[in-house]
């Protein structure tokens, strides 16, 4: 499955701002077996990308689907069942899988078997959230504008439930840039921070090998000298890490803080989600317009690229990697959607032009009524 695909979206939209006017095709290129390994494993891969929006992307009989809407800064996800959590810029949005409804799709019947639609918005204001998890029936979220990890469940725009014990106060100061969360076993295990810092963007001085994991509750730290961390996961009983400054995959021993390489990629690393055996890892551009950090991977940016790597977890072997030739400049987040091959996610505005309606006595999608057949509804 090696080569170039050119793969249409289903949503362009400009952008307000000049030059950024969203192109209607994505290319991809598929670099080993990545394709192949996706398909094998009978599930798709949700995406947040910049500039912004969130792309599906799955495998059927051997061609690649994708579809994607466009969203405010999209940033964290998180998956549980058949809800989507999607941060933006100023909301929580919360998407559901109306898949008793996707084969009825007016736009395409009878080819998705999965169309995610916008079900709940939290309006959270500007929060930078990072990481985030379902926890039965609440979003965990690391907001990283206030350093602590929030609840986001509607009675307040977040609630506070921890926060570094190095940070003295609380406030949009983003004193440590708090980013990545690996829960398991139903509870917040790590975290990790760019630096161990109590000032407003104390953190930007020393991001180039400041970065630190921490235990949570107790706040120690279980690895330091890292340069930009992010995307924590507990896999395997195995404390994983991405150390974006050097485009790497890291395991950490989280009683000694050893840290062995398991796997070096062309690209700042941010994003990790293991299914089947496989680590697939978000890969990024450099922001051109922060100009030159001083981190270690700055010395290799020709060579990164935007797009997805798929890594044995048990060898470290990179299987394949998918490149995004345009479209994407930086992935923030992967998260996986078992089951599904072909997916559709629709923006709210495109779900206000054909709503799904969902009961349990049934649903349809509700199209706009015509002259010869006023009412007309797509039952399911």
């Amino acid at each position: 499955m090696t080569g170039t695909l050119q793969t249409g979206v289903d949503e362009v939209v400009s952008s307000n701002r000049a030059g950024e006017a969203e192109s209607p095709f994505i290319n991809l290129r598929d670099t080993g077996r990545f394709l192949e390994v996706l398909a094998a494993l009978k599930c798709s891969l949700a995406i947040s990308r910049r500039p912004s929006g969130v792309a599906l992307l799955g495998v059927d009989k051997g061609i690649p689907t994708l579809s994607a809407c466009l969203l405010p800064r999209s940033m964290g996800l998180a998956v549980s069942g058949n809800r989507l959590a999607i941060a933006t810029s100023h909301e929580l949005m919360i998407f559901a899988n109306v898949s008793s409804l996707a084969p009825r799709y007016p736009a395409r019947p009878d080819y998705y078997d999965a169309v995610f639609v916008p079900r709940t918005a939290h309006y959270t204001g500007d929060l930078d959230l990072h990481d985030m998890v379902f926890d039965r029936n609440i979003v965990l979220a690391i907001n990283t504008r206030y350093s602590c990890i929030s609840v986001i469940d509607g009675f307040f725009n977040f609630t506070s439930i921890w926060q570094p014990p190095f940070v003295t106060e609380f406030g949009p100061g983003d004193r440590c840039h708090l980013n990545g969360m690996a829960f398991h076993d139903g509870k917040v295990r790590f975290v990790t921070a760019l630096g161990q810092t109590d000032t407003p963007f104390g953190w930007r001085k020393g991001m180039v090998d400041g970065g630190i994991v921490m235990e949570v509750p107790s706040g120690r730290i279980v690895a330091s000298g890292l340069s930009m961390p992010h995307s924590p996961r507990v896999i395997n009983g195995e404390l994983y890490v991405l150390e974006g400054g050097r485009g790497q995959l890291l395991q950490i021993d989280p009683v000694t803080g050893a840290k062995r390489v398991v796997a070096k990629l062309p690209g700042f690393t941010h994003g990790l989600v293991e299914y089947g055996g496989v680590l697939f890892v978000g890969l990024s551009r450099l922001r051109d317009r922060r100009g030159p950090q001083g981190l270690p991977i700055e010395a290799e940016r020709d060579e990164l690229v935007a797009g997805v790597a798929a890594v044995d977890a048990k060898s470290g072997q990179v299987l394949g990697i998918l490149e995004f030739y345009n479209g994407v400049e930086e992935i923030f987040d992967v998260q996986v959607l078992p089951n599904i091959l072909r997916a559709e996610i629709l923006s709210p505005r495109q779900w206000f032009d054909t709503p799904s309606i969902v009961t349990m006595k049934g649903g349809f999608w509700q199209t706009r009524p015509s002259e010869d057949d006023e009412g007309a509804a797509h039952a399911g």
